[in-house]
């Protein structure tokens, strides 16, 4: 089977499993997705992005409230949702193709694009309102323009800095992406080393200034100019204090007096205190934090659960979670034996300082240090897919190998 016939029958199989899957589970938000859908009806219906019509709020990105808010414009459904998660779902594995063919060749692109395909957590998350799908789509997309090859440079680098800035509205933390990216050219010596830091802080620029017109609206509305949430104080808190366990929990009941702002900076500053008065506690805490972000993913099932108990009951919830987690559990370690092919390829340095490996590296350390959930581990996806495919690929080839050196042997 050529390349392209390959990228085509992979894309069509992928999208249709979307598309089944969406039609056959219908949309019933649960817990976060609950929270999106009503922040989104709330600017539909009163022009306020906040927990109620009077009660503005920059706690969590608008990104994500505002493109369902937009659907909601021409349905009181969520099929307009839906599409916007295909959307989403159809370039994450168009680039996911295109980039890891860009680092490793064509033949790793097609294998890390039937890994992000055929990904069950990707799949069923079609139907969730969330701001996952939507993140890992813009992402990519300013990646894929990132240092591009082809086309003008300073057109690739603009490009790159305002669909990141779209992502910003989406998660904040896009911010230092660029910064990741930049320490890549580390391995290439100073003088490229400092090209990358200028295009990177051109992309920083750019990701600041796409955000300005929120960041203004926080000022006039919350009092103080946030770029785009408050809630990194209480999640650095949450991820660090001394009754953590590294996920979600609730906030100190001494904060609910405050006003979003104050809380923000408080539980900032009780973050730092602890981390720098208890640092063992801290970095037992950020172990903790490693396991509980790659220890499962079953985050897509559950909050499918209202819709899909009633049809599969709880033996076939535990099934599905199975699925996703062994699946997960397979490209994890799959992504680990890419990484050692690298190394063995080409030694530490080359294999550490690549994009997908320094981006994987990026998000797992920021929720080490914040807080984790599973979900969390979400937007390494396909940078964790490209390396399994590396892994995989180099397996297949040595197998052609060995087998080619059996059948000269039986020859001779």
């Amino acid at each position: 089977m050529t390349l392209h016939r390959a990228f085509w029958r992979i894309l069509c199989a992928g999208m249709a499993l979307r598309i089944i899957w969406a039609g056959l589970v219908p949309v019933q938000p649960m817990s976060d997705s609950w929270a999106y859908h009503q922040f989104a009806r709330n600017l539909v219906d009163h022009g306020i992005y906040g927990w109620t019509a009077t009660e503005p709020t920059a706690y969590w990105a608008v990104g994500t409230s505002a493109a369902i808010a937009f659907t909601y414009l021409f349905t009181d459904g969520f099929w307009g949702v839906v599409l916007l998660n295909l959307v989403a779902g159809l370039l994450s594995i168009i680039l996911t193709y295109h980039l890891a063919t860009r680092y490793f060749g064509a033949a790793v692109g097609i294998v890390a694009m039937a890994i992000v395909a055929f990904w069950p957590n990707l799949i069923v998350f079609t139907t969730i309102l969330s701001s996952e799908l939507f993140f890992i789509a813009l992402m990519l997309a300013g990646l894929y323009f990132w240092q591009r090859p082809a086309g003008n440079a300073m057109a690739n680098l603009l490009l790159a800095g305002v669909i990141w800035g779209i992502a910003g509205y989406v998660r904040p933390v896009i911010l230092l992406v660029p910064v990741a990216l930049a320490l890549v050219d580390l391995a290439h010596g100073p003088r490229r080393l400092v090209t990358t830091a200028l295009e990177a802080a051109i992309a920083i620029l750019l990701i600041s200034l796409v955000a300005l017109p929120w960041t203004m609206r926080n000022d006039r509305v919350l009092g103080a100019p946030v770029m785009v949430s408050t809630n990194f104080g209480p999640n650095l808190w949450m991820g660090n204090n001394p009754d953590s366990h590294g996920g979600y929990m609730p906030l100190p009941a001494e904060v609910a007096s405050m006003s979003e702002i104050e809380r923000a900076e408080y539980l900032k500053d009780k973050a730092k205190q602890f981390m720098a008065e208890q640092p063992l506690a801290a970095l037992k805490l950020m172990a903790v934090k490693l396991v509980k972000l790659n220890n499962r993913e079953t985050i897509g099932v559950v909050w499918n659960g209202d819709a899909l108990e009633p049809r599969i009951g709880k033996t076939g919830m535990t099934l599905l979670k199975l699925i996703a987690t062994g699946y997960w559990y397979l490209v994890f370690l799959g992504g680990f034996a890419g990484i050692a092919v690298l190394v063995a390829r080409g030694g530490w340095i080359t294999a550490l300082f690549t994009p997908p490996v320094a981006l994987w590296g990026y998000f797992t350390s920021l929720h080490a240090v914040v807080v984790a959930e599973d979900r969390y581990h979400m937007p390494s996806s396909a940078f964790i897919a490209m390396l399994a495919a590396v892994a995989l690929v180099a397996l297949a080839d040595w197998r052609s190998g060995r087998e080619t050196n059996l059948q000269a042997g039986r020859a001779s």
